[in-house]
């Protein structure tokens, strides 16, 4: 899986997650946020993978923070969720990716899946 791949922080760091941060409510809570690193913690069930030691750090606005990876949604954020997190980071003054860094990041995305699905075959 690609958890245990040494690269995966670096193909990761600079992306972009809706994670869970309230799902006490009826409707669940979920804001958009910066992957920044992994870090190692407390081990948990991934799913069917089995168990894990690996935390996403994120950053929204000046805030840092670490979460199980199973909290990152698999669903497309919101517009709502991207002006939230727009607003905050402009509030803390966290300067914002460029467009060029982002389709520089996809690219590395892109050429990682693909490079994972060779393997696979």
């Amino acid at each position: 899986m690609f958890i245990d791949d040494p690269e995966v922080e670096e193909i990761v760091k600079g992306c972009f997650v809706r994670v869970l941060v309230d799902k006490k409510t009826k409707d669940k809570v979920y804001r958009l946020s910066e992957v920044v690193g992994i870090t190692y913690d407390s081990k948990y069930t991934l799913g069917d993978y089995g168990k894990t030691d690996k935390h996403m750090t994120l950053q929204y606005g000046d805030q840092i923070s670490t979460c199980k990876i199973d909290h990152i949604s698999n669903s497309v954020f919101s517009e709502s969720e991207f002006n939230n997190f727009v607003t905050m980071m402009n509030a803390c003054g966290v300067p914002m990716l460029t467009e060029q860094d982002v389709l520089y990041k996809l690219r590395k995305v892109k050429t990682y899946i693909q490079l994972c699905e060779q393997d696979d075959a």
